[in-house]
């Protein structure tokens, strides 16, 4: 029964998917995108389409991840660090190898002790963030609003919260805001389950050769191996390729969110290689945190807890208890799940050849630095049907539902919606 509760609305979205395609030209013309997850936020925020006649915003319910940060993981670094000195020490570089190793000396000397922190870039992104969301939505954050902020333990995503806030209550001084951030909450703000959806995975044999027939077509080393290595008999006892390619391009994807360094690795990449390695990175979000065929959706199912905190929350601000706004911070490993499962436009590809992935759906549009989702509740003093309408970093989106306001939407049909979907994920 899970396996279907994601596919009943294919039909629905099958011509907002055709609409929405990527294509090779957009990725090349903005080789940043090719970042993916790591891409730094810079949402292209389209005009709101403007409430139904008098409806007012009173309540937002929302999910942030943290903003832009230093590469996640310090072993990364000393690794590729320790190969290029190897080789160094072997004699085994080109010149280019020379110039990576010296660009790799930089990287380690700035990031060893800060890795997964968040830059000042990061910080940036959501005070704007806040800020956009305050002026969009002034009514929310009248004087004396109460405001409730759950945030993921991680210091990265406290940071993160802590530069919304701050922003906010600079904005709206009047503000109470009550904060909380430990174990308790993790189960929902960023209820990641990625060992078992990979364990399913890696049993299911179609997945395994669609994986690695797309890893075989498009990860090819083989130039950027002799481009950085001099020594045949070194590259081939000493140097995966496959593996050194793969590192120094995740490395280099987050290169866009380091303030302070004032080169990147793009240069040993072509845009195809780009391109390439990027939609290999793309498979394993969508596989794993998304409504992959093959693992039967299971990636989306990490974002039951979390919904079912959304929901919940909403419900009680409904019924009157006080507060204007839910804000929640957390990481691209609950905001995928969240995004799937709610079958927000743009999220719901059911796709089964690898190829054709990226056509209909994209890490970067769903998950980048700083993403998120914002829920927007309106109602009329003329009506009793409480409207809502969702924000996919800050630009509306549809919902896999009937509505003549779209994208406004009877919060009665979205809420029994999505308690319809978490009856089926139990």
């Amino acid at each position: 029964m899970r396996k279907s509760i994601l596919l009943t609305t294919i039909g629905i979205l099958s011509c907002v998917l055709l609409q929405a395609q990527t294509t090779k030209e957009e990725m090349l013309a903005n080789l940043k995108k090719t970042a993916g997850n790591n891409m730094a936020y810079q949402p292209e925020i389209k005009p709101q389409t403007p409430a139904p006649k008098g409806y007012k915003p009173f309540y937002i319910s929302h999910y942030g991840r943290h903003g832009s940060r230093y590469h996640y993981s310090g072993f990364d670094y000393i690794m590729l660090q320790r190969t290029m000195k190897a080789a160094d020490d072997a004699n085994a570089l080109t010149d280019a190898g020379k110039d990576l190793k010296n660009r790799v000396d930089r990287l380690c000397e700035d990031g060893i002790n800060r890795a997964g922190d968040l830059t000042q870039t990061g910080f940036n992104q959501h005070q704007g963030i806040a800020e956009r969301m305050v002026n969009s939505f002034p009514e929310v954050f009248a004087d004396n609003a109460n405001i409730v902020v759950k945030s993921s333990t991680s210091h990265r995503v406290l940071c993160s919260m802590d530069a919304f806030m701050q922003k906010m209550k600079a904005m709206r001084p009047t503000l109470n805001v009550t904060t909380e951030s430990s174990k308790r909450i993790m189960s929902y703000i960023n209820n990641e389950e990625r060992d078992s959806v990979t364990r399913y995975l890696n049993r299911t044999d179609g997945f395994r050769r669609a994986n690695d027939s797309l890893d075989h077509a498009l990860c090819h080393p083989e130039r950027l191996v002799k481009q950085v290595f001099a020594d045949t008999a070194y590259i081939r006892i000493k140097v995966n390729g496959h593996q050194f390619m793969r590192k120094l391009f995740d490395i280099q994807c987050n290169m866009q969110n380091i303030d302070d360094l004032d080169f990147d690795f793009s240069d040993f990449f072509t845009a195809d290689e780009m391109f390439d390695n990027w939609q290999l990175t793309n498979v394993y979000w969508y596989a794993n945190f998304s409504n992959c065929p093959y693992a039967d959706s299971r990636g989306a199912w990490c974002g039951r807890n979390l919904l079912a905190t959304i929901l919940d929350d909403a419900d009680k601000a409904l019924a009157g208890n006080g507060v204007s706004a839910n804000l929640r911070f957390g990481h691209d490993t609950g905001l995928a799940p969240l995004a799937s499962l709610m079958q927000l436009e743009g999220t719901t590809a059911q796709v089964t050849d690898f190829a054709e992935l990226y056509k209909v759906w994209c890490d970067y549009k769903i998950i980048p630095m700083a993403g998120n989702i914002q829920m927007i509740f309106y109602k009329s003093d003329k009506s009793k049907d409480v409207l809502v309408k969702v924000m996919l970093n800050e630009n509306e989106v549809k919902l896999p539902l009937e509505s003549k306001t779209a994208p406004y939407y009877k919060w009665t049909d979205v809420e029994k919606f999505y308690r319809d979907i978490l009856a089926k994920t139990k």
